[in-house]
């Protein structure tokens, strides 16, 4: 009898070194770490360039966005084009749990975000993993990563914590960081990257009774 799949997700902040733990532990374990893909395989389903959802995911529209949507329904000559169309918020949450229930039933896999953990909450043999770090450690990396000044990075990071609790709330009705929600907690800053990766695969192994290659 083949194996059963197990799903690993993660959660993270934005900058805080949660697809870094995600590609270790896809390479250490070897299986794939789900993270853009899942936008790519909904954006050809809706006939969209990815770049038309990039700014969509873990954040709630704003008022405009939903007023474009509204036109795009009561104005006739809009309906009649495919590239027009926009999915709601509810819309495209729904299409990208799909996706993700799909994949975690086929194979093993790394979830980075993307609600992750509640999608998946019923998985019999999953690991949920949440990963924060220190706001100077994130600033840096938001620097580093989008090129902006201290200013900017900042009003990044709090922006998207903001939008991003809001998401999770929204759709999950879960606080997005809640320890108790989940099977490991790591702070990068604390920790270090090597450290948290080495921990991270360890308990993964043991609770999910992942052997050794």
């Amino acid at each position: 009898m083949p194996e059963q799949p197990f799903a690993i997700t993660i959660s993270h902040q934005l900058c805080s070194g949660g697809s870094y733990l995600g590609q270790q532990l896809s390479e250490a374990l070897g299986v794939p770490l789900v993270n853009r893909q899942i936008l790519k395989l909904v954006s050809e389903k809706l006939h969209l360039a990815e770049s038309v959802l990039e700014h969509r995911e873990e954040r709630l529209s704003g008022l405009w966005d939903s007023l474009s949507r509204i036109a795009i329904f009561t104005d006739p000559a809009e309906c009649l084009s495919l590239e027009s169309y926009i999915p709601s918020d509810k819309e495209l949450f729904d299409l990208e749990s799909t996706v993700i229930a799909r994949v975690a039933e086929k194979r093993s896999a790394v979830f980075l975000g993307r609600c992750g953990r509640y999608i998946l909450r019923d998985h019999p043999r999953r690991f949920n993993l949440l990963v924060v770090a220190e706001m100077p450690e994130r600033l840096q990396a938001a620097m580093d990563l989008y090129c902006v000044d201290v200013p900017e990075a900042r009003k990044l990071l709090e922006n998207n914590d903001r939008e991003r609790k809001a998401y999770i709330q929204a759709f999950t009705h879960q606080d997005a960081w809640d320890a108790r929600g989940f099977d490991l907690c790591l702070n990068l800053s604390r920790l270090g990257r090597k450290n948290a990766a080495e921990l991270a695969l360890r308990a993964v192994r043991e609770k999910l009774e992942i052997a050794e290659n």
